[in-house]
């Protein structure tokens, strides 16, 4: 009943699966790159809770195919004015496979490419390559007529009423 092998429980999305090395999973469509978040880490021997996610634990996923869910059938029906609309959908699904269950060594991997990339990008300043445009440039001079003009308040008269 209870297996002593390598297992983990892992989250795709909004939805959580137990998985074990060399299983295949169904799961809602992934474009590219499979992230899989690592809530519980087992080697047979001991078992590592996350808080919310294990630390330097990993699961390698390979997608391996796509395909469609099931047909589902969705209609609306109003009784006694003869109004029925159908239609149908299906999901599209992915498969992966589970290469390998470990803990440490990919993670910390990748960070130290993340930090190697960051580290080689050249940075750009653009504030000085604009204040020195602005200090070539002649500054505009321009003369404008201020013309004042002052206008007499309206005398209000009364008008009586018969």
């Amino acid at each position: 009943m209870f297996s002593m092998d390598k297992y983990a429980i892992i989250k795709i999305g909004s939805a959580q699966y137990k998985v074990h090395e060399g299983d295949t999973l169904t799961v809602d469509n992934q474009n590219g790159k499979v992230d899989a978040e690592v809530l519980l880490f087992s080697d047979g021997k001991e078992t590592i809770l996350g808080d919310p996610t294990v630390k330097g634990a990993h699961v390698s996923l390979k997608i391996t195919g796509a395909k469609r869910g099931e047909k589902l059938r969705v209609s609306r029906f109003k009784s006694k004015s003869r109004y029925r609309k159908v239609r149908g959908y299906r999901d599209t699904l992915s498969e992966l496979l589970v290469e390998k269950i470990g803990m440490g060594g990919k993670e910390a991997a990748e960070e130290k490419k993340t930090v190697a990339e960051t580290s080689t990008k050249p940075e750009v300043v653009k504030s000085e390559t604009k204040s020195k445009v602005k200090a070539e440039k002649p500054a505009k001079t321009t003369s404008k007529k201020v013309v004042k003009t002052t206008t007499k308040p309206k005398k209000v008269t009364k008008k009586e009423t018969k």
